[in-house]
């Protein structure tokens, strides 16, 4: 009877060392889930600023800017443009 009260108490305490690991992981899970959603929300603010500057960057006003100042280029004359009908 002894020895069954010893198996059982011995079970108990295995038991509750499993439960104590088991809450240490979980919480060091959700520490761990909780920096990861911070840096993905850190991610979408980069990327939405990212988008806006890639939208300001390619608008038609600003390349035709770059292409009159930078390169030298300009809209072709009547007289320059060729039509090619297949």
């Amino acid at each position: 009877m002894k020895f069954l009260v010893g198996i059982l108490a011995l079970a108990v305490f295995l038991s509750a060392l499993a439960v104590v690991d088991t809450a240490q992981r979980d919480r060091d899970l959700t520490r761990a889930l909780s920096i990861h959603r911070q840096a993905i929300e850190k991610l979408n603010v980069t990327y939405a600023e990212l988008q806006l500057e890639q939208g300001a960057l390619a608008a038609q006003g600003r390349v035709d800017q770059i292409a009159q100042t930078r390169l030298d280029m300009h809209v072709p004359s009547a007289d320059q443009v060729t039509m090619v009908f297949r």
